[in-house]
């Protein structure tokens, strides 16, 4: 029997137990955030060809506490995504392991879990310490929100008369 399009969907979300379903949707999305960054990344790198000074004002943004946190998400993401496509390389590799898929599986997550805590932790360090003091932007254009948590503004950066120090970011 031929089911339609939305069932197919709808089953596929479906919990269907144990750990082979969640490691399926975690290296989904881990793929998906992988991809999520390399098109961030490569609509940036084309700014600092097509519009230096947006390309300018991008990297300021990315240093702010918000981009801090998208970092140690795709550090996660990097990190599972490799150790379980290492999992399902070799299991395709030899497909008499396929009988120790979950004894696999929990490798991998006993890999993923204490290694992304403690590279994550240092990573959390990093934003702290990149907050304790005041953004580039903010000291070049003399403004009192000189806090991590905001966003440099974006017409400073596009202004004819910027600062060449805000553009270099020196």
């Amino acid at each position: 029997m031929i089911s339609n399009i939305g069932t197919t969907i709808r089953e596929s979300i479906r919990y269907r137990g144990r750990s082979g379903h969640y490691t399926w949707l975690a290296h989904r999305l881990t793929g998906l955030g992988i991809l999520s960054f390399l098109l961030i990344h490569a609509w940036d790198g084309s700014m600092l060809t097509f519009n230096p000074k947006l390309y300018s004002w991008t990297l300021e943004v990315f240093k702010t506490p918000f981009f801090g946190i998208g970092e140690i998400a795709i550090f996660g993401c990097v990190l599972f995504h490799s150790f379980n496509g290492l999992r399902i390389s070799l299991l395709d590799w030899k497909p008499d392991w396929w009988k120790y898929q979950n004894s696999s599986t929990m490798a991998v997550w006993a890999l993923f879990i204490p290694l992304f805590l403690i590279f994550g932790g240092m990573l959390v360090g990093g934003i702290f310490e990149a907050c304790q003091h005041s953004p580039h932007w903010a000291e070049v254009l003399n403004l009192e929100n000189k806090s991590c948590f905001s966003f440099p503004p974006l017409g400073a950066f596009l202004a004819d008369d910027a600062p060449i120090a805000l553009l270099n970011g020196h």
